[in-house]
C-alpha cells in the first residue's frame, strides 16, 4: 500500500517542477510591452521562492495539524487564480500589468506551491523509515522532469495562442491533476519509538546541525536556481557567438529537466550508500567546478552537459536535504521542520535569479554570474567541511 505514495507525490511534484520553463514566458511577455531587460521579469520568479520562503512553514504546520490532503487541494487553487490573475495583465500598460504579473505568477504562485509542496517529501519520509533517501529521490524527481513534462505542453501553448490564454490552460491543468492526486493521500501511523526520536520545531531551531543546513541549502541551491530562473536568456545571451543554440533552448529545457531529475534519484541512493554529509560535499565540490567551467563555455554548445551537471547537482540537493531532516530530527513533526529547512532553498531563489539577470544587464554578460555561482558553492562545501563533526 505505501508504495502507492511515492509516484503521487512524483506526479504532484513534477507539476510544481513546470516552474522551471518559467523563462518561457520571459520572450513574449517582452515583445508585447515592448521590454529590453530581463531583471523586471526575473523578479516574478525570485518572488515565488520569496512568498514560498515566507509560506512554507506555515503550509507544514497546517499539513501537520490536517493532514497533507487540504494543503494539497488548497495549493492547487491558489496555483490556479495566481494564473488566472496573470492572465489579466493583457488588458493593460506595463506600469499596471506588471503588479499583476508579480502578485499572480510570483505571490500567489509561490504561496500555492508552499501549500503543496508542504506534503510529498515529508510524508514518503513517514511511510519509508527504513529507505529514507530513496523514497525521498524518487518523489523528488519529479520537480526534476517538470520541465520536461510542462516545456512541450507551454511551448505548444504560445504557438496557438497567447502568453495570456496559455496563463488559463496551465493553470487548469494545476488544478486538475494537483487535486486529482490529493484524493488518495493520507499519513501512517506514527509509532511510538518514532515519537521519542523525533524533536520539535523549537528544539530544531536550537540545534548547531539545523544552522548548518540551512546555511549549506542556500549556498549550494545558488548555482541551479541562477541557471534555473535565466535559462532561456542564457542560451541567448550564448547564441551571439554560436547562433544555433537560440533555436536549441526548448531541447536545452528538456535535457536539462532529465538531469535535474536523475540527479535527484541517483543522489537520494548515493545517501543511503555514503551518507549525508559525504553526498554533500561531493555534490557542491561538482557544482562549483561545473560553474567556474561554464564562464567560459556558455556561448559554446558545452553548456549542454556542464548545465546538465548543474541540475543534476541541484536536483540531488533537493533530495539530500529533506533526507537529512528526516535523519537528524525525526518525521513526527516532518511537515514544519521540513519547512523550517527548505526556506534556505526560498531566499536562495530570491537572490540568485534575480542577481544573474541583473549582472547581465550590468555586465551585458553573465560571465561575471557563474563566477559568484562557483563561489558560492564553494563557500558551500568548506562550511560541511568545518561542521562535519557536528553530524557524527
Amino acid at each position: 500500500m505505501r508504495w502507492i505514495y511515492p509516484p503521487l507525490g512524483m506526479l504532484i511534484l513534477t507539476m510544481l517542477g513546470g516552474i522551471y520553463t518559467f523563462s518561457l514566458f520571459y520572450a513574449p511577455i517582452q515583445e508585447y510591452y515592448s521590454i529590453e531587460n530581463i531583471a523586471p521579469l526575473t523578479l516574478a520568479f525570485s518572488l515565488i521562492t520569496l512568498t514560498y520562503s515566507i509560506f512554507i512553514i506555515p503550509a507544514g504546520v497546517l499539513y501537520d495539524r490536517t493532514g497533507p490532503r487540504v494543503p494539497l487541494f488548497l495549493g492547487a487553487l491558489v496555483i490556479f487564480i495566481g494564473y488566472f490573475i496573470a492572465s489579466q495583465m493583457r488588458y493593460f500598460e506595463w506600469d499596471t500589468a506588471k503588479l499583476l504579473y508579480y502578485s499572480g505568477l510570483g505571490v500567489a504562485l509561490g504561496l500555492g506551491i508552499a501549500l503543496v509542496d508542504s506534503v510529498p517529501r515529508p510524508l514518503v519520509s513517514k511511510w519509508f523509515p527504513d529507505k529514507t533517501g530513496t523514497a525521498v529521490g524518487i518523489v523528488a524527481v519529479g520537480f526534476g522532469i517538470g520541465a520536461a513534462v510542462m516545456t512541450p505542453i507551454i511551448s505548444y501553448f504560445l504557438s496557438v495562442t497567447s502568453v495570456f490564454e496559455t496563463f488559463i490552460y496551465v493553470g487548469l491543468i494545476y488544478l486538475v491533476v494537483i487535486s486529482l492526486c490529493a484524493i488518495p493521500m493520507r499519513d501512517p501511523k506514527i509509532e511510538k519509538k518514532d515519537e521519542e526520536i523525533s524533536l520539535n520545531l523549537s528544539e530544531t531551531l536550537r540545534d548547531r546541525r539545523f544552522h548548518v543546513l540551512w546555511l549549506a541549502f542556500f549556498l549550494s541551491t545558488f548555482a541551479g536556481l541562477m541557471v534555473i530562473g535565466n535559462a532561456a536568456p542564457i542560451l541567448r545571451e550564448g547564441a551571439k557567438q554560436t547562433p544555433e543554440l537560440a533555436e536549441l533552448i526548448p531541447a536545452f529545457l528538456i535535457i536539462t529537466s532529465f538531469a535535474n531529475a536523475l540527479g535527484r534519484l541517483i543522489w537520494g541512493l548515493l545517501l543511503d550508500k555514503i551518507g549525508v554529509v559525504n553526498s554533500m560535499l561531493l555534490n557542491f565540490a561538482t557544482t562549483a567546478a561545473s560553474s567556474l567551467a561554464l564562464s567560459k563555455a556558455f556561448s559554446t554548445l558545452l553548456v549542454f552537459p556542464l548545465a546538465s551537471i548543474i541540475y543534476a547537482n541541484y536536483g540531488g540537493a533537493l533530495a539530500i536535504f529533506p533526507s537529512a531532516t528526516a535523519i537528524f530530527f525525526g518525521k513526527k513533526y516532518a511537515g514544519r521542520i521540513y519547512g523550517a529547512i527548505f526556506t534556505a532553498w526560498g531566499f536562495s531563489g530570491l537572490v540568485a535569479p534575480y542577481a544573474g539577470g541583473l549582472i547581465r544587464d550590468v555586465m551585458r554578460s553573465y560571465t561575471s554570474a557563474f563566477y559568484l555561482a562557483a563561489l558560492s558553492a564553494f563557500l558551500a562545501v568548506l562550511l560541511v567541511f568545518l561542521s562535519r563533526r557536528f553530524f557524527r
